[in-house]
């Protein structure tokens, strides 16, 4: 049996490694998706700033407005694609920041409902690429048809965008109602992010493009707060609390 020489410091236990090791597994899908969320508002800025302008409310003039340049509506349509993908992964980190039972469940259910209308919506907005394309293809008139036919014609596209646009939109807000409620964030973030796509477009013909992304990065603070409480998970005061607890 070898004698341990009290001189040198003893290396790791399994015991030790295990902990560290336990330590670890966490921190780098936290940080992801803070990354994610600290990423998403400027995203949707970008979408909103490359959108194509729209003067008429109607399919033909939707279908036209993409038509025009199919490289910026493509553009558009990337940013606001990955802008929903960036938020279903923040959201489903953004789960575990809740620690006791207080806003747990609301928190939970939010999240879920933020993935799920992520996916809807990030998937739908392929159409804009084929509805470009068509438009420089066939009359207007026509595409805006085959686009009418798909909302109200095909039932299961309506139930699909429906509820994207329903628990995407809804769904974020009652993530932070829920993470407010278990302490994480503050209350002023749940109204100030509700603003993030009403606000915008309603200032647009004030302020103009340039506002309209100024103000849709600056209703994303909620996000970066988040982003932020997500990336330092990882650092050692944080690991050394959540340890205590």
């Amino acid at each position: 049996m070898t004698a341990t020489d009290p001189t040198v410091a003893p290396t790791d236990t399994a015991r030790d490694t295990a902990a560290r090791d336990t330590d670890r597994g966490p921190v780098w899908p936290a940080r992801a998706g803070g990354v994610a969320l600290g990423l998403a508002p400027l995203l949707l800025a970008g979408g909103f700033a490359t959108s194509p302008p729209q003067d008429d409310p109607g399919s033909a003039a939707y279908v036209a407005s993409l038509a025009a340049d199919p490289v910026v509506s493509g553009i558009s349509a990337a940013f606001l694609h990955y802008y929903w993908v960036a938020l279903l992964f923040g959201a489903l980190a953004a789960m575990g920041l809740v620690r006791g039972r207080r806003g747990r469940g609301l928190t939970t259910v939010a999240g879920v409902a933020t993935v799920f209308g992520s996916v809807q919506i990030s998937g739908l907005l392929l159409g804009d690429h084929y509805l470009a394309a068509m438009g420089n293809r066939i009359p207007v008139d026509a595409a805006a048809g085959v686009l009418e036919n798909l909302d109200a014609g095909i039932p299961w596209v309506s139930i699909w965008l429906a509820t994207g646009q329903v628990l995407g939109l809804l769904g974020p807000v009652l993530l932070l109602a829920g993470l407010a409620r278990a302490g994480v964030v503050g209350w002023w973030t749940v109204p100030v992010f509700a603003l993030i796509w009403v606000l915008p477009p309603m200032a647009a013909g004030v302020v103009g493009g340039a506002g309209v992304t100024a103000l849709t990065v600056l209703l994303g603070a909620p996000l970066y707060l988040l982003a932020l409480r997500l990336v330092r998970r990882g650092s050692p005061d944080v690991l050394a609390a959540t340890r205590t607890a």
